[in-house]
């Protein structure tokens, strides 16, 4: 069985065996995530169909770190999307559990988030690293810190600049598990 990244990589290059690989693996978990939030077989398996067309429609434009983790966010919103645009009923029971679990997940990618993000700010140049953190930590102004570090105001500018790109493009894979997430807190 080749792991997720390699049928990943095999689906941006149009290969419909890989695609099918990965429905086969996923489908049946996905039906029954959406299935314990949204008690309707037949609205369930259209939403994870839904997914998956989705999924080889935008297969040229996927940038995920983990397919397991962005398709349980996925349908996830999907059955929060359906109830709320379709005014469909549910238990209070199920909307508590539906938020105890998005917090739950939440949660976690923040950690996950923060920790990768530390990570990254470590590995920036001493003064880049230290700039950053007097801006972000310390919430200093450009000014400050050009002052604190007795360097000129664009010297700050252009190594904040170098940081975040820096920074950005460790967290590319994160997106849209943040898109997702940010799109759930909009809909509460």
């Amino acid at each position: 069985m080749w792991p997720d990244a390699k049928l990943l990589d095999l689906l941006r290059l149009d290969d419909r065996e890989a695609f099918e690989i990965l429905y086969n693996k996923y489908s049946a978990k996905l039906f029954h995530a959406a299935y314990n939030l949204f008690r309707d077989s037949d609205v369930c398996d259209d939403l994870v169909q839904e997914l998956f067309i989705d999924l080889w429609t935008k297969r040229h434009q996927l940038n995920i770190a983990s397919l397991e983790a962005y398709l349980k966010v996925a349908i996830r919103h999907r059955v929060i999307y359906y109830i709320r645009t379709k005014k469909a009923t549910l238990d209070l029971e199920v909307v508590d559990e539906l938020i105890e679990k998005y917090t739950a997940d939440s949660k976690l990618l923040q950690n996950d988030i923060s920790q990768l993000l530390e990570t990254n700010v470590a590995q920036l140049p001493e003064k880049c690293r230290q700039i950053f953190t007097l801006s972000r930590k310390e919430y200093l102004s450009n000014k400050e810190i050009a002052s604190r570090l007795n360097i000129s105001i664009k010297t700050v500018e252009n190594q904040m600049t170098i940081a975040l790109r820096y920074l950005r493009t460790g967290l590319t894979d994160y997106l849209p598990s943040v898109v997702a997430l940010i799109m759930v807190y909009m809909m509460n």
